[in-house]
């Protein structure tokens, strides 16, 4: 994470999918992605094709991250 928390809400939200589902990763794709996504447009992380890190069947709308930071 960035130093100014940018992408803090998208965490925060991911962590809390994560735990509300006993930690099946499967089961919060989508928030790991908007939350890859943050960190991605804010430079936080090495650009790279969503489909690469396996989002490939969440590509169809594509919603993108908003700004709540």
């Amino acid at each position: 994470m960035g130093c100014g928390g940018e992408c803090k809400s998208f965490k925060e939200k991911f962590m809390r999918c994560l735990r509300d589902k006993n930690y099946e990763n499967a089961l919060c794709r989508n928030e790991s992605k908007e939350y890859l996504m943050c960190r991605m447009q804010r430079q936080l992380m090495a650009p790279e094709p969503l489909e690469k890190l396996g989002f490939r069947d969440l590509m169809e709308g594509k919603p993108e991250a908003k700004d709540e930071c």
